[in-house]
C-alpha cells in the first residue's frame, strides 16, 4: 500500500456560503485565486465542465452540489496511466453556521504517483494561498 498524500486545509470565512460559492465557480473570481487557461471563457463551473491546459493537464467538474460541494478531478497528461486509472481531485466542501462559512479544501491523493511528494508539496502551498484569497474575495465582495 502506498502512503496517502492528501492535502487538507480549512478556513473560516465571515461571509454567507452563497458568496463563497460564487467565488469558487465564477471565472472572474477563480482567475484571482487560481490559474485558468487563456482560452477559458466566462463559463461558470458546473457538472461536466472541463478546464484544459492544452498538452499539460485537465480539470473536470465531477461533483457540483450548489452551496455544498465542488469536486474537480485532476489529470496530467504526463502521468503513466489513462485518466480513468487515477482518483486525484480538488474537493471544496462548504458548511454554514450563523452567517459565516467554513471552507474545507482537500487535494489528492498523490500517493499513487511516483513523484507524488512533489505534487503534494505544491498542493500544500496552493491550498494555503488559495484559501486566503478565497476568504478575502468572499468577505470583500459587494
Amino acid at each position: 500500500m502506498t502512503e496517502s498524500l492528501i492535502t487538507k486545509k480549512q478556513i473560516q470565512i465571515d461571509a454567507p456560503v452563497a458568496k463563497v460559492w460564487e467565488v469558487l465557480i465564477a471565472p472572474k473570481y477563480i482567475r484571482q485565486w487560481d490559474d485558468l487557461p487563456q482560452d477559458f471563457g466566462d463559463y461558470y463551473l458546473e457538472l461536466g465542465r472541463t478546464i484544459e491546459w492544452s498538452g499539460f493537464s485537465r480539470l473536470t467538474v465531477t461533483t457540483c452540489d450548489p452551496l455544498e460541494k465542488l469536486v474537480l478531478k485532476l489529470y496530467t497528461f504526463k502521468w503513466e496511466l489513462p485518466a480513468a486509472d487515477y482518483d486525484i481531485a480538488y474537493t471544496y466542501l462548504l458548511t454554514e453556521s450563523e452567517g459565516s462559512a467554513r471552507l474545507i479544501l482537500e487535494i489528492g491523493d498523490f500517493g499513487v504517483l511516483e513523484d507524488g511528494e512533489s505534487y503534494y508539496q505544491a498542493s500544500e502551498e496552493f491550498a494555503e494561498q488559495a484559501l486566503e484569497k478565497i476568504k478575502s474575495l468572499a468577505e470583500n465582495r459587494v
